[in-house]
């Protein structure tokens, strides 16, 4: 998967991700970890006047492709972590923002993902996604969703079709400061939907 995931997206980053990554990463600032980093897609976007990015990808392949980018940039403020999103072992309140990208329909469980994500950053810190949803406005769209989730989560690395990743971000502590939902194009109808936007950790809660 990881050494056919730039070449299979290609058309779809050149369509409607690179975009939305610039605009998503262009700002940010400070400490930043990013998780399920993959190929390192994300790294030309990150402004280079970061404090310190952390990235962290538990696949090996991964992790093949990834280093050889962040070679590339040759920048000393960036490092690599192997641990998956649910068990980032880091001390809490380490980051201003922490960012991910197509990532929460793969982990095993979203909302202890969530939760570990808002202990990771700073009060009033900020969460950045861009993740494929359920399709909810769509019954016909999303009955299909269902029927195909089974065998692409297998083919797909533990891709879900039918999160309601939207809801479990709030039930998680974040309140939303953008929020976006529009469609991936030329993807598969049962991977267009997409939200994408900006959170903040919800001191109160």
């Amino acid at each position: 998967m990881a050494k056919f995931y730039d070449v299979g997206m290609k058309k779809t980053e050149l369509l409607c991700l690179s975009h939305w990554r610039k605009e998503l990463l262009g700002e940010i600032s400070g400490d930043v970890l990013e998780i399920g980093s993959g190929t390192g897609v994300n790294l030309k976007y990150y402004p280079k006047t970061l404090n310190r990015l952390v990235l962290s990808e538990p696949d090996l392949n991964m992790r093949h492709y990834l280093s050889q980018r962040i070679d590339e940039l040759g920048r000393d403020n960036i490092s690599m972590i192997k641990n998956t999103a649910e068990s980032i072992d880091l001390p809490d309140e380490s980051f201003d923002y922490i960012v991910s990208t197509l990532v929460l329909c793969s982990v095993h469980n979203q909302l202890s993902t969530l939760k570990t994500l808002k202990r990771l950053l700073r009060p009033n810190g900020y969460f950045i996604f861009l993740e494929h949803v359920a399709d909810e406005d769509n019954p016909k769209i999303l009955k299909w969703q269902k029927r195909l989730e089974p065998f692409w989560k297998f083919i797909g690395g533990n891709c879900h079709l039918t999160r309601k990743t939207e809801h479990l971000i709030k039930q998680a502590g974040f309140h939303f400061i953008q929020l976006e939902r529009t469609i991936m194009q030329d993807a598969p109808k049962f991977v267009r939907p997409i939200i994408k936007g900006i959170a903040q950790k919800h001191e109160s809660l």
